[in-house]
């Protein structure tokens, strides 16, 4: 609609809207998978090793740490290393209400 306004999360033009959705997109397929939603929702309360994950979920060391990097070239998940130990915890702590708010959406019952 010509001469309405509008207010997106980007507010900018058509060109850098699409870019925004890009960006976003990316992100959200970054937490598209199972295993990396298991791993995000079990640092949300505090930082966990690799070796912690890997008994938490069932998984492969090498599968979790690939996971891991997904997660951390998205920009969601930082490491803390503390001497031969490295921690993993979200980016940012908004990302626990993320995971609540889309298991409200959706209907989904999550412990």
């Amino acid at each position: 609609m010509s001469g309405s306004s509008t207010t997106n999360a980007c507010n900018h033009t058509q060109r850098d809207d699409l870019a925004c959705c890009e960006e976003m997109a990316r992100a959200f397929r970054a937490l598209g998978n199972p295993t990396r939603l298991g791993i995000l929702r079990r640092i949300i309360d505090g930082g966990m090793c690799v070796g912690d994950l890997q008994d938490e979920l069932g998984r492969s060391q090498p599968n979790i740490s690939q996971h891991l990097g997904v997660l951390r070239d998205r920009g969601v998940v930082v490491s803390e290393r503390d001497g031969t130990r490295v921690s993993y915890q979200p980016a940012d702590g908004r990302l626990g209400r993320l995971l609540d708010l889309a298991a409200e959406i959706f209907e989904i019952e999550h412990p």
